[in-house]
């Protein structure tokens, strides 16, 4: 994942700062050559061709002067779960649920009836989560805060519309296979729960690449975000578990108690709650 990028360009990067996304999400695409690493944090790109995706197979793009991209996606296959899996890990409505490449959605446009915006400082307005965990995210904050870390919100709740024009962003980009490492398809998006954020540090160092992990702000969040019910969703050496490339700002609520039992377990969700590895559709 470390490979080399495709530079984005300052028009693209300034459209983003211009905060032209839709509504919920923030700037996300790094200012450095993105290193496009994960389902859950890069933002959306200029108009894009129109896509129909199965699971099953890849299939070309074909351009269309469309201002968003139009994306139709299916999975095939079970889902990686135990013989009996938990009400909890499978309803959109739990902060438990389970979302990956084999657990999608149900249904695959549901949208959280509790959002609110967390009074935590943000790169952007209008930046939403679930009332328990924009509490609990207030709570991170202030603790980071008093830890003197500063940090800022970079990310949060997606509609399924929204994830359909940034996945389709990063296919018609990078192709199909390098899109499914970085970008996770509507309807399988953590994001779409309401239940993860990205976080960066307020001076903006490091924002959605690698070396946000290696900065005072990112070693905070690795050491103390359990204590305030978050994990890491996608650490560093998990991709044939979790899918995709590690993501030291991308951070998902699950309780202090469910968190904690994560760290215990090495730190890998799927691992944790007794899901087998969904490293594909």
């Amino acid at each position: 994942m470390r490979g080399t990028r495709p530079l984005v360009t300052a028009g693209v990067l300034a459209l983003l700062l211009a905060g032209c996304s839709l509504p919920h999400d923030p700037v996300e695409t790094p200012s450095a050559p993105p290193t496009p690493s994960s389902a859950e944090s890069q933002g959306p790109l200029p108009p894009v061709a129109s896509l129909s995706i199965s699971a099953g197979g890849t299939h070309s793009p074909s351009v269309a002067p469309a201002p968003q991209s139009e994306l139709t996606v299916t999975a095939s296959g079970p889902a990686a779960s135990p013989s009996a899996p938990l009400a909890d890990h499978v309803s959109p409505d739990s902060v438990h649920v389970l979302v990956n490449k084999l657990n999608p959605l149900d249904p695959a446009d549901y949208a959280p009836q509790d959002l609110r915006e967390p009074d935590v400082p943000a790169s952007k307005a209008s930046m939403e989560l679930r009332d328990e965990a924009a509490g609990a995210a207030e709570d991170l904050f202030a603790a980071a805060a008093a830890d003197g870390v500063d940090l800022t919100l970079v990310s949060a709740y997606r509609s399924y519309g929204y994830q359909q024009g940034t996945y389709g962003g990063w296919v018609e980009r990078y192709g199909q296979a390098e899109a499914d490492r970085i970008s996770a398809r509507p309807g399988f998006s953590e994001h779409q729960t309401g239940l993860a954020m990205d976080v960066g540090a307020a001076d903006g160092a490091c924002t959605l690449e690698q070396c946000f992990g290696d900065t005072p702000e990112g070693a905070w969040v690795a050491e103390h975000a359990a204590e305030h019910g978050w994990i890491i969703r996608y650490p560093d050496g998990a991709e044939d578990v979790t899918g995709y490339s590690p993501e030291p700002w991308h951070l998902r609520y699950v309780g202090t108690e469910a968190a904690a039992g994560v760290v215990r377990s090495g730190g890998v969700l799927e691992t944790a709650w007794g899901f087998g590895p969904a490293p594909g559709y």
